[in-house]
C-alpha cells in the first residue's frame, strides 16, 4: 500500500509533467492538504521530493514551477541526447528478446492510434523501452529526471494530424531496426538525430506560445 507521501507525490508529479499547472501558479501545503485528504507532513515531504527532481522551487507562500532559462533549456536537451543515444548503442549491445517485443509493441501502438496525444504517448513509451532496453539504472535514473524538466518548462503540444508524425515515426523504426541489428553506434546515431529534431520541434513550440502570449493571445491549451 503506497503512502500518503508516494501518493501525493505521484498525483503531483503527473500534474507538472503533463501540464496541468500555469507556468506562474504556487502550490500551497494547506491547500494541497485540503485537496488529497492528508496532513500537510506527507504533502511538505512530497513537495522537496519534487524540489529535489528540479521540478519546483521553494517560495514563501510554498512551492513554485521551477522554469528553466533559453540556455538552461538547451544545456538540458544536450544533457539528454548524449544520455539517450547513448542508452539506444548499449541497448544495441545489451538487447534481449524481451527488450525487442517491447519495442515492437510500442511501435505498433503507435500505428494503431489516430489521436496525436496518443501516438505520442506510443512513442514516450518507446523511448523508455529503449531506456530499459540499455540496462543501466543510473542513465535511465538521470534521463527520466531531465524529461521530466523538460516537460515543465517546455510542454509538447500535440498537431493536428496522424501525418504530422510520418517523420517521427520513421526515425523510430530506424532506431528500432539498428537496435535489433546490434548495430551500436548507427542506433547511437540515428537516435542523436533524431532528439535533435525533437529538441527543435519542442524550443519553436515554446518560442510560438511565448510571443503570442507576449502579443496578448491565449496561450494553447
Amino acid at each position: 500500500m503506497k503512502s500518503a507521501r508516494d501518493a501525493v507525490y505521484e498525483a503531483l508529479h503527473e500534474r507538472l509533467t503533463h501540464g496541468y499547472y500555469p507556468a506562474d501558479a504556487t502550490l500551497i501545503p494547506q491547500a494541497l492538504s485540503e485537496e488529497f485528504g492528508v496532513s500537510r507532513t506527507p504533502v511538505r515531504e512530497a513537495l522537496g521530493l519534487l524540489e529535489r527532481k528540479g521540478l519546483l522551487i521553494a517560495a514563501s507562500r510554498g512551492f513554485v514551477l521551477r522554469i528553466r532559462s533559453d540556455e538552461e533549456m538547451l544545456e538540458i536537451f544536450e544533457v539528454r541526447a548524449i544520455l539517450e543515444s547513448s542508452a539506444a548503442a548499449a541497448a544495441a549491445e545489451r538487447h534481449t528478446p524481451v527488450d525487442i517485443a517491447r519495442l515492437r509493441e510500442a511501435l505498433a501502438q503507435s500505428a494503431s492510434h489516430t489521436d496525436p496525444v496518443e501516438i505520442r504517448h506510443a512513442l514516450n513509451v518507446f523511448h523508455d523501452c529503449v531506456m530499459r532496453a540499455a540496462h543501466n539504472e543510473t542513465i535511465y535514473g538521470m534521463e527520466r529526471d531531465l524529461r521530466d524538466q523538460i516537460k515543465v518548462s517546455a510542454p509538447w503540444f500535440a498537431p493536428t494530424g496522424r501525418e504530422s508524425f510520418e517523420s517521427s515515426v520513421s526515425e523510430h523504426e530506424q532506431i528500432m531496426s539498428a537496435i535489433i541489428d546490434g548495430s551500436a553506434e548507427k542506433a547511437r546515431l540515428l537516435m542523436l538525430e533524431h532528439l535533435n529534431h525533437d529538441r527543435d520541434v519542442r524550443i519553436s513550440q515554446l518560442v510560438s506560445r511565448t510571443m503570442g502570449v507576449a502579443a496578448g493571445e491565449s496561450p494553447s491549451p
